[in-house]
């Protein structure tokens, strides 16, 4: 059997905990697995995981974390001083473990950014062909056309200027396939592939519930600006006393946002379920009444695309590619970065009009059974690109 080396920089697959946050990365590993390859699951350690663990057809492996030893200089403010010595660090620890392991593989898999390095290195000693997963490209369209401010995601450019023998991009919303044209990747050597949805929802009850709810799910860091969506909760509070903001997820902001909702006087009103899993997040969706995300680079995540396939209108700010999926008044209400207010009156209108919401929400409904896959359709999509790898002979 072909063997693949796949590399992590995140300890879980599990972002948000055990069966919680976005499935993609664990839907990649299952690719590999179908696709006919003894994957072995390269991934930095951390506290409660054993260094050695077989699960399933996977074999996970973890080594020395690096990104925890330098998340200190985090409190500069300046992302870049962490992530360089960080993702610079974790290339070594990589090529370190195959020295000593003295293991061979016949395709090496590196997942997110920070497997620019060490996904080339690797490829590099053990003489095998490259492939990048990444999961979106985490930066604004705009400064990647040019300039100085783009050379601080160094990761990123690193990949779309010295591309691996192939890159399975995410269509999450962040103009991903436009930065492959920008930098003139080939398009033979890319796959840009939209995340499925679970088949189960396909028979949810839709009720919405009583008090009626605006949900968000999402990991409480920076660029996820949860804040706003407090913030348009607060503008909403007068003339919807009676709605409840609810948001799932959990991360390093939590207390700030907390506090946050105390300043506005929303505590009682935004309510913070942390980590939660998928099932549960399906759960909420169903029983919503609006799906409201705020993010800075991308409002096209797993929970927006969910919420479309069950008929829940979506109201969000128009970054990155999030038009492509939401369009104003047909799929979904999308306003400015900065309109919050708009985006609260929008909000207001759709709590009020219930045919509105409603047809917003079929709209939506139909829209999404012609763009989207089933999460096990669109499985298949990457095995078949896997298979590839594994069928060629320069493999």
């Amino acid at each position: 059997m072909r063997r693949v080396l796949s590399i992590s920089p995140w300890p879980s697959i599990w972002v948000m905990g055990q069966g919680g946050g976005s499935p993609s990365e664990g839907y990649a590993i299952q690719a590999l697995v179908k696709a006919g390859f003894e994957v072995t699951h390269l991934t930095p350690h951390a506290a409660g995981l054993p260094h050695i663990e077989e699960k399933g057809d996977v074999r996970f492996v973890r080594i020395s974390n690096p990104f925890v030893r330098f998340r200190p200089l985090l409190k500069t403010g300046i992302a870049f001083i962490y992530r360089l010595p960080a993702v610079s660090a974790w290339s070594v620890l990589v090529s370190d473990w195959l020295r000593k392991s003295g293991e061979r593989f016949d395709l090496v898999v590196g997942h997110g950014l920070e497997n620019a390095f060490a996904l080339r290195r690797a490829a590099r000693y053990l003489g095998v062909p490259a492939i990048s997963r990444l999961y979106g490209i985490s930066a604004p369209i705009e400064q990647l056309r040019g300039g100085l401010l783009r050379e601080r995601y160094f990761d990123l450019l690193f990949i779309l200027r010295n591309p691996p023998d192939h890159i399975v991009l995410t269509d999450d919303g962040t103009c991903g396939d436009e930065a492959l044209r920008i930098f003139g990747v080939p398009q033979d050597n890319y796959d840009f592939l939209i995340n499925g949805y679970s088949p189960s929802l396909l028979s949810m009850d839709c009720k919405e519930s009583s008090p009626p709810y605006v949900l968000t799910a999402t990991r409480l860091i920076e660029e996820k600006r949860v804040d706003r969506f407090i913030r348009i909760a607060a503008l909403c509070k007068k003339s919807l006393p009676e709605v409840q903001f609810i948001i799932l997820g959990d991360g390093p902001r939590r207390r700030m946002l907390e506090k946050l909702t105390r300043k506005l006087g929303v505590s009682s009103n935004v309510h913070f379920l942390g980590n939660v899993s998928r099932a549960k997040v399906h759960e909420m969706l169903s029983g919503a009444s609006v799906v409201l995300s705020t993010q800075e680079v991308s409002n096209i995540n797993n929970t927006v695309l969910e919420a479309l396939v069950l008929g829940k209108p979506v109201v969000t700010l128009d970054v990155g590619c999030t038009r492509k999926f939401i369009r104003h008044g047909q799929t979904g209400l999308l306003y400015k970065p900065y309109d919050l207010e708009g985006a609260a009156r929008g909000i207001e209108r759709l709590m009020r009009e219930k045919s509105f919401r409603k047809d917003l929400g079929r709209r939506a409904k139909e829209f999404s059974r012609r763009i989207l896959l089933t999460w096990p359709e669109r499985l298949n999509q990457e095995v078949a690109i896997y298979r590839r790898f594994i069928s060629s002979s320069s493999v």
